[in-house]
């Protein structure tokens, strides 16, 4: 739809789907190849990682502005990329997943940015 109207012609939530789409290609269906825990990860990382990415899909998020919108995946899919390149059930990798469930709890419900 953005490719006929283009960015300014979207609305603001249509406009956060959007961005929920290019977060799960950016995040799970691209893997970085020269990472050795990215390259290839187990079924149960991979299930864990979609659980998050599924609850960040499903998340009511509500922005006042496309550019607020875009901001803030920007700063979740930077984060996730990190999260991906930790060793999965260590320390740094909890530490960061509480990081991301906070940040994406704590967005949500009108007047949030």
């Amino acid at each position: 739809m953005m490719k006929v109207i283009g960015e300014e012609g979207t609305s603001t939530q249509d406009f956060v789907d959007y961005l929920k789409g290019e977060f799960f290609d950016d995040v799970y269906l691209q893997q970085n190849a020269f990472d050795k825990v990215d390259e290839a990860t187990s079924a149960n990382r991979q299930k864990h990682a979609f659980s998050f990415i599924k609850d960040v899909i499903e998340k009511e998020l509500h922005f006042e502005t496309k550019e607020q919108a875009r901001k803030f995946f920007q700063g979740l899919r930077q984060r996730f990329i990190t999260w991906n390149s930790t060793s999965f059930k260590t320390g740094e990798f909890d530490s960061i997943e509480k990081e991301l469930r906070k940040k994406l709890n704590n967005k949500g419900g009108p007047g949030h940015a």
